[in-house]
């Protein structure tokens, strides 16, 4: 289904205007919250940290923000732990900003999440652990040792205090002035009274968003679609477009048709990416994402990931050259189409191939042969596009893209294949 996402666009929180960038990069409609014009099943809303709930919430299909809620349509961002795991990294890096190179003795209160990532990265300084749990002590004092404690610390040993606990558990009265405390958690804070100690009391909400709002912004993005495509019952494919850029005009209607069945994630080949005389690669590019409502995959890093996706069942390349056909034929995995199409057929998933070769009957007639010959390939009906002028050369018939993909799920190859 195709969202609106409302963002707040006099926000002053930089990374509402990082989620625009993105959602534009990505294709995603974007709306101002306060000019909404909602469609309940379409219309999604974000609501930046600490924000209130706007009145017309219940306007929204769904509203994603960082604190809990009641209300019938809120999904707290915070609930998802790959989201707290990278959030949570974003705030220990902040945090390593405002201390510089910190070998002092720092007293964390709290021993969650949040802490594991301070320790990865405040690798300077002495960490000591004050725990207000006991089912976790057994654990802290094997891991940490004398430098755990429970409940009650000398804090007149420690320069640096950061609590991580939403919850008063230690009071003001505690702390020398002297004692730099950063409150890393949601009200009510850690510290009673927390606001008598001065200048050395310094609460610190949302550091992700103000050091680092571009990255902030991928994390809180990267979130909500993981929950949108929990709620996209269409099975999901590949589909890898290679450098037959005479092609490209001919794929843009199939993609419609595509994406009305299927949940499809663009991968682009490299030289796919170049300019060429039959489209603008820009503008290309940037329809095939929208019209996914999916980032596109240029890298092989980012087409080996497609392995560990267990939605995705199907590949297809569409258009196929011969240079792509020749190079899975002989398991050749160099560029990010060819490793896309492994990574799923190493899984069993099947790969649809749309051939648009001129020497199809010629040099690459072997490697066709071959694939045909090959488990889980699958190949859209083909013949000669332009036989008196072009005799060798092969192109799929692109109005065939849906049903073969949809026989191949079931195991069988479209007939006839030969146009």
């Amino acid at each position: 289904m195709e969202y609106i996402l409302y963002l707040n666009k006099a926000s002053t929180d930089k990374r509402v205007g990082e989620i625009a960038k993105l959602c534009k990069a990505r294709g995603i409609k974007v709306g101002d919250s306060a000019n909404l014009k909602p469609d309940k099943n379409k219309s999604i809303l974000f609501v930046e940290p600490r924000a209130v709930m706007p009145a017309d919430a219940d306007k929204y299909a769904f509203v994603y923000g960082y604190n809990a809620s009641q209300a019938r349509n809120y999904v707290c961002l915070s609930n998802d732990d790959v989201f707290v795991k990278e959030n949570n990294y974003l705030t220990a890096l902040a945090m390593k900003e405002i201390l510089g190179i910190c070998d002092k003795k720092i007293l964390i209160a709290g021993w969650g999440k949040l802490t594991t990532e301070l320790e990865k990265v405040l690798t300077d300084a002495d960490i000591h652990i004050l725990n207000f749990n006991h089912h976790k002590v057994p654990q802290l004092r094997v891991k940490y040792g004398d430098k755990a404690y429970f409940e009650k610390v000398d804090f007149k040993q420690f320069p640096i205090v950061i609590n991580t606990i939403p919850k008063q558990v230690m009071n003001a009265t505690e702390f020398l002035k002297d004692t730099k405390i950063y409150e890393l958690a949601s009200p009510p804070y850690g510290i009673a009274g927390g606001e008598t100690l001065g200048a050395n009391y310094e609460i610190l909400p949302g550091l992700p968003g103000k050091y680092y709002p571009d990255k902030a912004a991928i994390v809180a993005l990267d979130a909500i679609t993981r929950h949108l495509e929990l709620l996209d019952t269409r099975p999901t494919i590949v589909l890898c477009v290679t450098g037959s850029s005479c092609c490209y005009l001919k794929l843009m209607p199939i993609l419609h048709d595509l994406t009305e069945k299927f949940n499809v994630i663009p991968v682009l080949s490299q030289n796919a990416n170049l300019p060429n005389r039959f489209t603008d690669i820009e503008i290309f590019r940037k329809d095939l994402a929208e019209i996914c409502k999916h980032p596109v995959i240029t890298t092989i890093a980012g087409a080996e990931t497609l392995a560990s996706n267990k939605k995705i069942v199907a590949s297809v390349v569409l258009p196929s050259t011969g240079n792509t056909i020749a190079k899975l034929a002989g398991a050749v995995t160099d560029t990010c189409v060819t490793m896309a199409v492994k990574a799923l057929l190493r899984n069993g998933k099947p790969c649809v191939m749309g051939i648009s070769t001129n020497d199809g009957l010629m040099g690459n007639a072997t490697n066709i042969g071959m694939l045909l010959n090959r488990k889980n390939y699958y190949f859209i009906p083909f013949g000669q596009d332009d036989y008196v002028n072009k005799p060798y050369s092969l192109v799929c018939d692109f109005s065939k893209t849906v049903e073969t993909v949809t026989m191949a799920l079931q195991g069988k190859q479209l007939q006839p294949i030969l146009n």
